[in-house]
């Protein structure tokens, strides 16, 4: 989706845009990436640090722009290295077009998987965290001798303590996510280095993808994660004028990976930050999936986050419901904004949620027209941080 043809249709007088970065789109994805690893911010290329006979381990976050051309790129780098065996996990929001297009692109170069936190068998022990609970990781990021991250870049993981690699909580077990969304705050405090599930790891070399307007590739960074967080903030859009305002138009450039309810709500939770009190926060998407789980409780009055840990044996770990984090997020900005959601769902179900719809670029021009000051978020998933539950810092 490109959400461009519908800026002549934002009526209000004077409007404000943001963007996740000031970078146009990146005019070759593949070659920036051969680039980008052959000479890494603060570290040797990619096949200087791989010793020969290394197991290496990519972790994909499915959400990165053109995703398949970038791993398209590593990939073609991994084999001219000396790594033994190669494997690549991606990310549990990945549609599953998304996968079958990734594991089209590896081909027969690696073994490729989703990421399951409810399977022990395929987790394995990483260490305890501030209050000795047990971390899991993925089995074969653990396994790996040497493991290269691909995440997005965005925006709000600079304005917080955020691990940019991308382990943690994303490659996690469902335990520690349902701890963490259970006990954000506690969780948060406790917690004594963000970095440390990529320290235990030993992994130093990670991929930063930036979007562009369009949801398309920007800039695109290889280094360690010092090297990445400076290079980000140096590229985020920084609007001369940053006020709130009483409507904010958050939408969801890109493809069909990105229409999904966990980046709506990340969508929405930057618009928020924009918007006043009350305002009006309008959310313009492709999407096409129904709610399911957790998003057909987000007009509840109370948010039921169950940990079943307890009645569990040791080796178990509880069921995951990947519509947790962002039914958390949309009911608690539910009960603070008006959020109108422009998709590709019955209205009755989007209406169902405590959400209203917007339909036409009409309706857009007749709302904006009563506002005298529009904020316009464009690629707005990426302007948030990759886990942005109310109330935290993540």
């Amino acid at each position: 989706m490109n959400f461009e043809s519908h800026l002549s249709e934002i009526a209000s007088a004077d409007c404000l845009t943001h963007r996740p970065v000031d970078s146009g789109a990146c005019a070759d994805p593949f070659e920036a990436t051969l680039s980008a690893l052959r000479a890494p911010l603060d570290y040797p290329a990619l096949t200087e640090a791989i010793v020969p006979g290394d197991t290496v381990a990519v972790a994909v976050d499915p959400n990165t722009p053109q995703v398949l051309r970038i791993l398209s790129a590593v990939i073609q780098l991994l084999q001219e290295s000396n790594a033994d065996s190669i494997s690549v996990t991606v990310g549990d929001e990945a549609l599953p077009s998304t996968m079958q297009a990734i594991a089209e692109v590896v081909g027969n170069a690696a073994e490729v998987e989703i990421h399951q936190p409810s399977n022990r068998e395929a987790l394995r022990f990483l260490g305890p965290d501030a209050s000795a609970h047990p971390i899991y990781l993925n089995r074969l990021l653990v396994d790996a001798d040497f493991v290269l991250p691909i995440t997005s870049g965005r925006c709000g993981d600079l304005d917080c303590q955020s691990d940019l690699h991308g382990f943690f909580p994303a490659f996690s077990d469902s335990a520690s996510r349902l701890r963490l969304l259970s006990h954000p705050a506690e969780a948060v405090a406790e917690a004594a280095d963000p970095n440390e599930p990529a320290m235990l790891l030993g992994a130093q070399l990670m991929m930063s993808v930036t979007s562009s307007n369009s949801g398309e590739a920007a800039d695109i960074f290889a280094g360690t994660t010092i090297g990445i967080r400076k290079r980000l903030q140096e590229t985020r859009h920084m609007p001369e004028v940053n006020s709130s305002t009483s409507v904010v138009v958050a939408s969801l450039d890109g493809n069909q990976q990105q229409q999904t309810w966990q980046n709506v709500a990340r969508a929405a939770a930057a618009a928020a930050r924009l918007a006043d009190t009350s305002g009006t926060i309008v959310l313009w998407t492709d999407l096409s999936d129904a709610p399911t789980g957790e998003l057909l409780k987000i007009s509840a009055e109370t948010t039921e986050l169950a940990n079943h840990c307890e009645t569990l044996s040791e080796d178990e770990l509880p069921p995951w419901d990947p519509t947790l984090p962002p039914a958390h997020t949309l009911r608690k900005l539910a009960q603070e904004y008006r959020i109108l959601l422009h998709s590709k769902l019955p209205p009755e179900e989007t209406e169902a949620l405590g959400m209203g719809t917007i339909q036409t670029g009409d309706e857009l021009a007749n709302l904006t027209r009563s506002f005298a000051h529009c904020s316009i978020i464009r690629a707005a998933s990426f302007c948030g941080a990759t886990y942005d539950w109310p109330e935290t810092p993540f």
